[in-house]
């Protein structure tokens, strides 16, 4: 946390990259995750999560520490995913011809025989993943790929600790099952 505030005051200060380059390599994971948890589409997240640290490292002296940097981070990483959500709505819907916009080709092109790779297991995963509802997808994703604790989740998402243990055993119970049902295929 006092890092945080150290890189913060540092890139304010003096515009360093090293600063900037610390805190976009913190916190890019969890950038990451948090929107594709929204947007579900890889290379926009990847687009979006950068847009998210240009926009954060040129309102840094806007971060006023009344809660913690990452619940800031996670609170612009959200507003930034429904903009884009927001946006893309109102293209899709005013957009007459321009069909691919509308369409999402899957990836179907995988050989029956050949071994699972750690990125087909993560597709697998992140399918299952969207099928839970936003709390269990959202305390799942935190957990798991973020490894944080259920106290910072629940600083982060404003929910109480009691209803995050629940969420979380609900959603390794789906994950679970559902994973096995694939891996069965």
């Amino acid at each position: 946390m006092n890092e945080d505030i150290e890189y913060i005051q540092e890139y304010i200060q003096t515009k360093s990259e090293l600063a900037a380059y610390n805190i976009v390599q913190k916190y890019r994971k969890f950038v990451y995750l948090t929107v594709l948890q929204k947007i579900k589409d890889i290379d926009e997240a990847k687009d979006i999560t950068q847009e998210i640290f240009i926009k954060v490292l040129n309102s840094l002296s806007k971060f006023k520490k009344n809660s913690s940097f990452k619940t800031w981070l996670y609170r612009i990483s959200i507003n930034e995913s429904f903009t884009y959500l927001r946006k893309k709505k109102i293209r899709q819907f005013f957009s007459l011809s321009n069909e691919d916009e509308y369409t999402e080709i899957p990836d179907k092109g995988r050989n029956p025989e050949e071994n699972y790779t750690d990125s087909e297991l993560s597709d697998k995963l992140l399918k299952v993943m969207n099928t839970l509802p936003e709390k269990q997808k959202e305390v799942f994703a935190f957990r798991y790929f973020e490894g944080l604790s259920y106290e910072e989740i629940a600083e982060i998402t404003g929910t109480s600790v009691g209803a995050l243990k629940a969420s979380y055993f609900h959603a390794i119970k789906k994950v679970s099952t559902d994973m096995k049902k694939i891996m069965e295929r």
